[in-house]
């Protein structure tokens, strides 16, 4: 068994996005390629060719013909799934021709589930997986981030239009889904959309918030004390800027005022994440915080402005692995 440097714990490459497979959304085939002195493995989620080993506190994980990665000698666990749906986050898929899938599920599940409990307690994490899970449950992220003093803009959860309370007078207002996951099917996304009350005729639960107008909002990039603040160029027929121009939408590093970036800081705090991708829009002279994402990444930014911010988090896990290894 080999001591290891980093365990990055990922989504299958072939998961799909926007605009195509995810692939290597963290550039950890750049990242070990151009540091020849580290020993980098990756853990890839619903891997049917995952095989594990667990006896009296000792967990043994393979996958194809990699040697078996021993938890208990990895320095530094980056826990960054793109999708922590319940169904993408088993440690292996069903085969094919599995004749019980669901029962092959059931059965992976609770090693998954052992797996993201004991992570934290053999080696850092970037982030824990509890505190990546608690924030990827949207009703609970909001209601962390308003016990902390980050309210979002007025916001409701109700099973269709809200009919009650200081947005029933509202002609129109944002649908965003609970879930995290926004395919209705393989080929139809269900992003977040202005919806007009007369028109609305959706009655599945769903994250309700007064419109916001500006045109911009920022991309916020948290990543231990360090904070990049993206830029993104919003188009007034458009809610979700992951949907302007075809999911390339312009966007810019730009510099901000330092109690902005104290600001962000504290937003990765109260949800307990020692990286996090802060979507926020501004209002006067502030900032509404829309959403925050333990597992936000890059891949659709401008090429330049992308590989900037990869350059930036790859530099961040040099610093936690020195730090690691005295």
């Amino acid at each position: 068994m080999q001591d290891i440097d980093l365990l990055a714990i990922v989504t299958r490459p072939d998961f799909p996005s926007g605009n195509g497979p995810i692939g290597d959304h963290l550039g950890l085939a750049r990242f070990a390629a151009e540091r020849p002195g580290l020993v980098v493995r990756k853990l890839v989620l619903n891997d049917r060719d995952t095989r594990v080993h667990m006896e009296a506190g000792e967990v043994l994980i393979a996958q194809g013909e990699e040697a078996p990665i021993d938890l208990s000698r990895v320095r530094l666990v980056l826990y960054m799934p793109i999708c922590l749906e319940v169904e993408e986050t088993n440690l292996a898929t069903a085969a094919p021709d599995e004749a019980f899938p669901l029962f092959a599920a059931q059965q992976w599940r609770p090693l998954t589930e052992y797996l993201e409990h004991v992570l934290a307690r053999v080696a850092p994490c970037v982030n824990t997986p509890v505190a990546t899970r608690r924030a990827n449950n949207k009703l609970l992220q909001l209601d962390a981030l308003a016990r902390a003093g980050f309210p979002p803009p007025l916001t409701a959860i109700s099973t269709g239009v809200p009919k009650r309370g200081p947005l029933a007078s509202r002609a129109s207002l944002v649908r965003k889904n609970v879930s995290e996951g926004g395919w209705k099917s393989p080929t139809e996304f269900s992003p977040a959309r202005i919806v007009e009350r007369k028109a609305a005729g959706d009655p599945l639960p769903a994250i309700w918030q007064m419109p916001i107008e500006a045109d911009h909002e920022y991309r916020v990039y948290v990543m231990g004390e360090e904070v990049s603040f993206v830029r993104l160029a919003r188009e007034a027929s458009i809610t979700d800027v992951r949907m302007t121009r075809s999911g390339r939408p312009n966007a810019d590093i730009v510099e901000v005022d330092e109690a902005w970036r104290a600001r962000m800081r504290a937003v990765a705090r109260a949800l307990d994440l020692d990286y996090a991708v802060v979507d926020a829009m501004p209002v006067e002279d502030g900032l509404a915080i829309l959403e925050v994402n333990a597992n936000g990444v890059w891949w659709f930014l401008p090429e330049a402005v992308a590989r900037e911010i990869e350059k930036r988090f790859h530099a961040y896990l040099d610093g936690l692995i020195a730090n690691l290894r005295g």
